[in-house]
């Protein structure tokens, strides 16, 4: 029993300090002779998968990716008070060597390119209207950009699609943007480079902003830097473990509940879907929606969009319940994965929270008067004082000197109440099990 227990130890020493190099590609049922004593022996999970990848993220959805998808874009100005005219929406991409290929010579590489597509939430045929737009930069490099071509940038893009606007909202347009890495802007054959870090700022009024950072995804574990990921060419973007990385169809996230009234706090789930047909008509993505409070009571409700959507939980199906005074402060959501007509689909989003609020600001102001007489020249208040006009004379007789008025210097204390608006944001997470997805660039 004592050689048998030791053999056990042994094995496990084994499996656990290989050093990764050492280790097949492969999962550990590969392993000849050690395979059955592992799979039949609990061990911490994070033994395996820290270098088994599996079909999902995992932690690599914090790791650069061939892949960026920018969760929510709005079009439109905004007059800030410090900056002046800025865009609604402004995006930036930096480039950096592969991290999860060591042995790759980044030196090699000159110019990476990129291929984007805006894309808009359905309209009411569902056609989801798309414009796509090439970049291009270095290693180490960074791309800034905005939806309207003003303020600081590197590159000028053409403008979004005429997307579909959420009457509630003072933002134009709505929909995301996926950009993935090329081999050149003229075949505009997508590779593997996973090198690409993102994030973009919208600004909501002229006094506040929220960021998003971009979600990345990487080419499949099976692919070397540089190859290209087509491989069954079709000319689409495969998230299939082989082509991309699988991506998530349901979603979790705590949030804060709406507040309505003076002063407001909105709460919004922003979500999308990889399983898109460019400009052509899209099918419904739809997903339940479970919401708890602080006490764990359950509010369903339930969602429904077009490749994007932006929602106030107080428009979901039964959401005008979910505010601080009827349900709670804060709770979790939780989605069911979603489906388009019955088929499992992606579904990735982010949480967005607006405050409405108004703040006293204090302020001095000092002003000049004058009093015309009569008034008791010998009676005056602080701050004032007596305003002689002189009157000459005939000579010998001295000047005249009389008072025609009251002069007095006013201090006044204001309070002037200022509104304002405080923003910020967070991505929803998942639940780590991969759904295949394909995007269709081309209609």
């Amino acid at each position: 029993m004592c050689s048998l227990r030791n053999s056990l130890l042994l094995l496990l020493c084994i499996g656990v300090a290989a050093p990764a190099a050492a280790r097949p590609r492969g999962p550990a049922a590969v392993w000849p002779g050690v395979s059955d004593v592992l799979l039949n022996v609990r061990v911490p999970a994070m033994t395996a998968a820290r270098h088994i990848r599996v079909a999902a993220w995992g932690e690599d959805s914090e790791e650069p990716g061939s892949v960026l998808v920018f969760p929510s874009v709005h079009t439109g100005r905004v007059n800030t008070a410090d900056a002046g005219v800025l865009p609604r929406t402004r995006f930036e991409i930096s480039v950096t060597c592969p991290p999860d290929d060591p042995d790759f010579d980044c030196s090699s590489v000159g110019t990476v390119y990129l291929r984007a597509h805006w894309v808009c939430g359905g309209d009411a045929t569902g056609v989801c209207a798309e414009v796509d737009f090439n970049l291009s930069t270095t290693i180490n490099g960074t791309i800034t950009f905005n939806t309207e071509n003003i303020g600081p940038r590197t590159d000028d893009v053409p403008a979004p699609p005429n997307c579909v606007s959420n009457p509630g909202e003072e933002e134009e347009g709505g929909g995301y943007l996926i950009v993935w890495v090329i081999d050149s802007p003229s075949s505009g054959r997508a590779i593997k480079f996973d090198g690409l870090i993102g994030d973009e700022v919208i600004a909501g009024s002229s006094t506040s902003a929220r960021a998003h950072g971009a979600i990345p995804i990487q080419a499949g574990e099976g692919l070397a830097t540089l190859d290209l990921t087509d491989l069954n060419g079709d000319t689409n973007l495969d998230f299939d473990d082989a082509e991309y990385r699988e991506v998530t169809g349901k979603v979790y996230g705590s949030l804060p509940y709406e507040q309505p009234g003076i002063p407001e706090r909105e709460t919004s789930l922003i979500l999308l879907t990889l399983d898109v047909h460019s400009n052509v008509q899209n099918p419904v993505t739809s997903a339940g929606l479970s919401f708890y409070n602080e006490g764990e009571r359950l509010h369903s409700s339930a969602v429904r969009f077009t490749c994007w959507g932006e929602f106030h939980l107080r428009d979901l199906p039964g959401g005008a319940a979910l505010n601080t005074f009827d349900f709670g402060k804060k709770g979790l959501v939780v989605s069911d994965p979603a489906v388009q007509d019955g088929t499992p689909v992606t579904m990735l989003g982010v949480v967005e929270r607006e405050e409405e609020f108004t703040f006293d600001v204090a302020g001095v102001g000092q002003g000049t008067v004058q009093i015309a007489l009569p008034i008791d020249p010998t009676n005056l208040p602080p701050g004032c004082e007596v305003i002689f006009r002189t009157i000459p004379q005939p000579f010998p007789f001295p000047p005249l000197i009389i008072p025609v008025a009251v002069r007095c210097t006013i201090t006044v204390n204001t309070v002037t109440s200022v509104d304002a608006t405080r923003e910020w944001s967070y991505p929803l997470l998942n639940d780590s099990k991969g759904v295949k997805t394909t995007f269709l660039p081309r209609p």
